[in-house]
């Protein structure tokens, strides 16, 4: 049913977790991701250090996505570009097949959508495939800080049967990082800020 499944993200809070139904989607019908990211064009200095962070940014973030498709066995691609984010993914949808459409919404309404429009409502109209939207919370307080991102690693890891301690916790763009160990082996666990998700991989021995 779905060969190509496209991931447009801007890095933001919730990322993992749109990454995750994506993800879960892929892993039961063999899918490739497409994870993308546009720079938008419209925002001044795309040529100066501030447009290079930008896209420095814009690749983490989809760098993320095939990591966590990584650890899950699902092959994935990644693209950054400049333009339009809704018309820089249609076009890119159009240009690759893709079959369906992945991306998270705050759910905004009234004045404040009007004033800052939504890329996926343009996208959901002009889409040449079905979009997928996933509502994300309003607040990224679910898990404050890298204690309890710790907590919540140590969590995933005892449900597959380790016991293990966190070696150290990272707060990247949209996701918490947590280095475990248990045993010889070493652990990543993405923790996603707004829902708790968590994504293990399994780093092999640490010897």
């Amino acid at each position: 049913m779905y060969e190509r499944i496209l991931v447009p993200t801007d890095g933001s809070t919730g990322t993992a977790h749109v990454a995750l139904q994506a993800i879960d989607l892929a892993e039961q019908y063999g899918a490739t991701i497409h994870a993308l990211h546009v720079v938008d064009e419209t925002v001044e200095g795309l040529t100066t250090d501030a447009g290079e962070q930008l896209r420095k940014q814009g690749q983490q973030a989809v760098d993320q996505i095939e990591r966590m498709a990584a650890a899950h066995g699902v092959d994935a691609v990644t693209v950054v570009e400049d333009g339009d984010p809704a018309g820089g993914i249609v076009d890119y949808a159009e240009a690759e097949d893709a079959d369906l459409i992945v991306m998270g919404t705050h759910g905004r309404s009234g004045v404040r959508r009007r004033l800052i429009g939504s890329v996926a409502e343009r996208l959901v109209r002009r889409a040449p495939c079905p979009v997928m939207t996933v509502r994300l919370p309003g607040s990224d307080v679910t898990v404050p800080d890298a204690d309890a991102a710790g907590d919540i690693a140590l969590e995933a890891l005892a449900d597959d049967g380790h016991d293990a301690s966190v070696v150290g916790v990272e707060r990247q763009e949209s996701v918490w990082v947590v280095e475990a160990t248990a045993d010889d082996e070493t652990f990543l666990v993405y923790v996603d800020p707004v829902t708790r998700r968590t994504s293990v991989i399994d780093r092999g021995s640490g010897r």
